[in-house]
């Protein structure tokens, strides 16, 4: 190799790295922004880092286009631990929006916008809207310059506030100028497909909380939301019309149970509006559906005088805690208190019951019932049931479709409580249940199930409905319940 060759591939291998340290240097994603006060005895604050490009599924650092309703939405944080990191020198960013025009005005604690840039202890956040000064009213305004799955670009300006972290200080009003410009891996996580929907899978995550462990659901998940709903309220409609209200039965959710007692909804349940989708665990894409707390009912029958042992020749204290029970159960049925607050002063009220007092552990167990139904069973917790009376416990195979029933009738303990009656209805596939004893000591029928390797994880293979309550209210639970409502949504291994 002579020299001229050897300068010539000298030359193009420099030319080489200069191009490749530029598009590295163009990658990477940079945020700057000034605060100024009118008042020159402060000093202006400026915020001035840089990023690299996002993982797609990064929290900290994720955008997109919603195709579906045209809305864009951005939202970066700093790293966790990075006040450990002393990060916070160069100064970080809070921002978060959700919008569908490119520009948009905002104030402290707007709905779909919020932002609080920090350094030194100073926070700058978008004035506070004062209703008294109306249009004369000053905001921070956004402008998105371009967005794409890859790359965002937006500016700040207008009017913002400059406060401390540490003491009382009034807010210093100023204006702000900046820009951002970020990118990420072009692409989306996405859900399976719903069998039978033309749902998207792709996961717009207006919502993507990794302190939380939430995300907001696809498309096709919240598919399957809605046909979970639409089955659960079909199959226990009837309990609201032949039992709720009667022989002084009432009929609630469960603390933190979608209410099923809503009208029917006239829409197919493939449909999406992508504005309210709900939200589910941040990677429930990776595995199979599972669900054990989104449905579930509670019955409570206020107890007859009679079971009270109040009768019109009662002392003047079991008088009065009849009245009082009598008001506490039109409260609760007129919903001015929820059930567990009428629970407990139901048992209060009861307590205070001198004389020939009922056993009121037992007539607790006897008049209340609650009801879960699990979906797609992931541990022992869900498959096995645990038992009152272990030695009448029966496995049963009474209804329809179900692999097979287990009941345990009502059975006192050793420190004198009362176990509630258990039911357990198996749907799906499980293998026949067993007799044992669990870690904590109590004993249970043990079952099992399993799933189809690389199964779709939007499918339900197998329902269990869990019952535990008095006798009477679960047989009425059962005469009511329409299990072949459920039973639809199985399929079948």
């Amino acid at each position: 190799m002579n020299k001229q060759q050897f300068l010539k591939k000298y030359f193009l291998l420099l030319l080489c790295t200069y191009f490749l340290l530029k598009t590295v240097h163009a990658q990477n994603g940079s945020f700057t922004a000034t605060f100024t006060s009118a008042d020159v005895r402060i000093k202006p604050v400026t915020i001035n880092f840089s990023k690299p490009v996002f993982k797609f599924d990064s929290p900290h650092g994720y955008w997109f286009l919603n195709p579906h309703n045209g809305y864009k939405h951005f939202n970066t944080k700093p790293d966790q631990g990075y006040a450990d990191r002393k990060e916070e020198i160069n100064g970080i960013a809070f921002i978060n929006f959700n919008q569908s025009d490119n520009d948009f005005d905002c104030y402290e604690f707007n709905d779909s916008i919020s932002l609080s840039l920090q350094k030194d202890k100073f926070v700058i956040t978008p004035p506070k809207y004062d209703p008294q000064i109306g249009d004369r009213n000053k905001p921070l305004h956004v402008h998105i310059s371009s967005i794409t799955p890859s790359e965002i670009s937006f500016t700040l300006s207008g009017a913002a506030a400059l406060t401390r972290t540490e003491g009382y200080d009034k807010a210093i009003m100023g204006n702000i100028t900046g820009t951002g410009h970020f990118f990420r891996e072009p692409q989306y996580a996405k859900s399976d497909v719903l069998p039978g929907c033309n749902c998207d899978p792709t996961i717009y995550a207006s919502v993507l909380d990794d302190d939380n462990w939430v995300r907001t659901t696809s498309a096709c998940e919240k598919a399957l939301n809605n046909k979970l709903f639409d089955a659960v309220q079909k199959s226990m409609a009837a309990l609201f019309t032949n039992v709720a209200g009667t022989n002084n039965i009432n009929i609630s959710m469960k603390a933190g149970c979608a209410d099923i007692t809503i009208p029917v909804q006239d829409r197919p349940f493939c449909s999406s509006d992508y504005f309210h989708n709900g939200l589910t665990a941040l990677d429930a894409q990776k595995k199979l559906f599972s669900n054990d707390d989104r449905f579930g009912l509670r019955f409570i029958r206020i107890v007859s005088d009679a079971a009270m042992g109040i009768t019109n020749d009662a002392t003047e204290n079991k008088k009065i805690q009849a009245a009082k029970m009598d008001s506490l159960y039109k409260l609760m049925a007129a919903k001015k208190i929820t059930m567990e607050q009428y629970g407990k002063a139901l048992t209060e009220a009861m307590t205070n019951l001198n004389g020939n007092a009922p056993d009121i552990k037992k007539l607790e167990a006897e008049n209340n019932l609650y009801i879960t139904i699990i979906f797609n069973a992931s541990n022992k917790t869900e498959t096995d049931l645990k038992l009152a009376d272990k030695n009448k416990t029966i496995v049963t195979h009474n209804i329809k479709g179900a692999a097979f029933e287990i009941y345990s009738p009502i059975a006192k303990d050793s420190d004198g409580d009362w176990m509630s009656s258990k039911e357990g209805i198996y749907f799906g596939k499980f293998t026949p249940p067993v007799s044992g004893n669990n870690g904590p000591g109590f004993d249970i029928k043990a079952t099992s199930t399993s799933y189809p390797p690389n199964a779709n994880k939007l499918t339900i293979y197998n329902i269990i409905i869990k019952m535990q309550g008095g006798k009477d209210l679960i047989d009425k639970a059962i005469a009511n319940i329409d299990f072949n409502a459920l039973q639809d949504l199985i399929t079948k291994q």
